[in-house]
């Protein structure tokens, strides 16, 4: 195989491509040139040097391979929504910013709906980012090497016809899927109790069905905290503590708490009962985390598939709650602060031993959850740290949104590249050889 090189790509609204290439690359070249794109061998008549100036016209750097007098170009890496008609939804600046990405580190990124897909040509009707209109345009492009599931819902990815396009994606050769679908919190604490290195950090957890597991599971741990299985955000979250003889339920509305007390657990029950509705809950055992600036925090890591294919830990920071929240989310009050800052006020003589043990506790959850679902590139989790220094395991995120911190945010879009480059390198397996 030859060295993975470099050129500039060139893709006017007509669907014509243009390549610009070293000269020594168009002479072992054959006349005319030909480029395959994408997994499935298309094979499409590229342009050499430069298309004359027209709107529209998007220029970004690729990668290339020359494999039997025929260019291999990508990879080409599909971030994959949901939309009607010409529109997409998501986070549209999270995706310019992984498109940039592609265009710095060479491979071609564009959106694409699960709607927008032509399985019988194996093309795609996508999205490329326009970067000096900056506007998405739409293109037909070739499927992808890798598809990057970022459907931006819960309801939107349990529509049957979703899950069918994702199964059909996940069964397809040569293309690898990123995170097929969000964390059930009920399943994802189940599938971790099977594995004894990370039992440790798990705080009991169990079904929220019964009054008498209710009552049982309260009585017991007399600090709890209900999560609803699919929520995300801090959405319908609820905290129960037992204080003065006094069950206290604290939740959030509008971003203020709101607090009652019951004599019994049986009232308590009825008011949970009343809020949940029909919604899956789990009960989990409740943490008393260690402080910063007199309020709990928790310590959420950013961890990813690297360039080798490997977990590593991307970034650490610290969220911590708000006067008025009880959860650590910034949008609901919540506050960010460095974990360095953090670990050097709490632990003054060990910061760098209880950074050592995040990372490792991170990357060890990371691949047992790995183990259990195999199509895992990436995943934020939130971790509880006490004052004596152990840590507990709260949830994960398998679509988590962008950190905040700069140096986070700029090492998680090289890493998803770099990546995506890694299985689309693959000689057998899911991936496809060259790009």
């Amino acid at each position: 195989m030859q060295r993975q090189r470099s050129g500039w790509l060139t893709i006017l609204p007509s669907g014509k491509w243009f390549l610009q290439l070293p000269r020594q690359a168009l002479a072992k070249a054959r006349k005319p040139l030909y480029a395959s794109l994408g997994p499935f061998s298309h094979h499409k008549r590229v342009h050499t040097g430069l298309p004359s100036q027209q709107p529209g016209r998007i220029r970004t750097r690729i990668n290339w391979k020359m494999v039997n007098d025929t260019l291999r170009l990508g990879p080409l890496i599909g971030i994959l929504t949901v939309g009607e008609g010409s529109a997409f939804f998501g986070n549209r600046e999270n995706f310019k910013d992984i498109a940039l990405s592609g265009k710095k580190w060479g491979a071609l990124v564009y959106v694409f709906t699960t709607k927008g897909i032509n399985w019988e040509k194996k093309k795609v009707r996508g999205y490329l980012y326009n970067e000096k209109q900056s506007s998405w345009q739409e293109v037909v492009l070739p499927f992808p090497h890798v598809v990057y599931n970022r459907i931006p819902s819960r309801k939107a990815e349990q529509r049957p016809e979703v899950r069918k396009t994702l199964s059909r994606i996940n069964d397809l050769p040569n293309v690898t899927l990123f995170n097929r679908c969000f964390f059930d919190k009920q399943e994802l604490f189940q599938m971790l109790a099977n594995y004894p290195s990370v039992h440790s950090f798990l705080p009991e957890t169990k079904k929220l069905d019964t009054l008498a597991r209710f009552r049982s599971f309260c009585t017991a741990h007399q600090f709890v905290y209900l999560k609803p299985v699919r929520g995300k955000a801090g959405e319908g979250i609820m905290r129960i503590d037992y204080k003065n003889d006094m069950w206290r339920l604290e939740r959030l509305k509008e971003q203020k708490a709101i607090i009652r007390r019951f004599s019994n657990l049986d009232d308590l029950w009825r008011h949970v009962k009343g809020h949940i509705r029909q919604k899956r809950y789990i009960m989990q055992q409740g943490i008393k985390r260690a402080r910063y600036l007199g309020k709990p925090f928790d310590v959420r890591v950013l961890v990813q598939k690297n360039g080798h294919g490997e977990w590593s830990v991307t970034g650490v920071g610290i969220r911590r709650s708000g006067s008025q929240s009880i959860t650590t989310h910034v949008p609901r009050g919540g506050s960010i602060h460095s974990l360095a800052t953090v670990l050097h006020s709490l632990f003054p003589s060990e910061p760098e031993r209880i950074e050592e043990m995040i990372h490792q506790t991170a990357l060890m959850i990371a691949g047992a959850l790995n183990e259990e679902i195999k199509d895992l590139a990436e995943m934020s989790m939130d971790l509880g740290l006490t004052v004596d220094g152990k840590l507990w395991f709260f949830e994960a995120n398998a679509k988590p949104e962008k950190f905040d911190e700069p140096s986070i945010r700029r090492l998680s879009l090289s890493n998803l590249i770099h990546y995506a480059q890694y299985v689309s390198r693959l000689p057998s397996g899911r991936g496809v050889v060259a790009g």
